[in-house]
């Protein structure tokens, strides 16, 4: 945990050229370079280079106005509806979370699950949850 405006916020650790994140303690990398990403009320900045410890972002809103939402049948940003066209690593990989898709959790969770039923995702992917109601008072992907 770190201190950030005053509140505790988790630390995690993503591991490079992939998508694996764990907790980090906040010492050293493995491999021994790392970036720091911290959160920034105004901009986010670019790296330094591959052991920046004080980059920074800042959260947008997805729904907000020109958010990725709004323009999501748009070409750019991108390639075809809820991908983003990009060529780093492999061509128009990357997917919104409407349309995220992790490919071995079975046919029954689909595409965009992460986002447009989340409680659903969670139902199938943790077995302890209790009573956990399958009923949305509001989510934004399903409006």
């Amino acid at each position: 945990m770190e201190t950030h405006d005053g509140a505790q916020h988790p630390t995690v650790f993503q591991e490079a050229r992939g998508h694996g994140m764990y907790n980090w303690s906040g010492g050293s990398f493995p491999g021994g370079d790392g970036i720091v990403y911290r959160p920034n009320r105004t901009a986010g900045t670019v790296p330094a280079g591959g052991n920046d410890r004080a980059a920074s972002y800042k959260l947008v809103d997805i729904f907000g106005a020109g958010g990725l939402w709004e323009r999501r049948n748009s070409k750019p940003p991108y390639a075809s509806w809820g991908t983003f066209a990009g060529d780093n690593g492999r061509d128009n990989a990357a997917h919104t979370p409407w349309a995220w898709d992790d490919s071995n959790d079975g046919s029954d969770l689909q595409a965009g699950s992460i986002a447009g039923d989340p409680a659903y995702l969670i139902s199938q992917y943790f077995k302890n949850t209790g009573n956990l109601s399958l009923t949305y008072t509001r989510n934004t992907y399903r409006s």
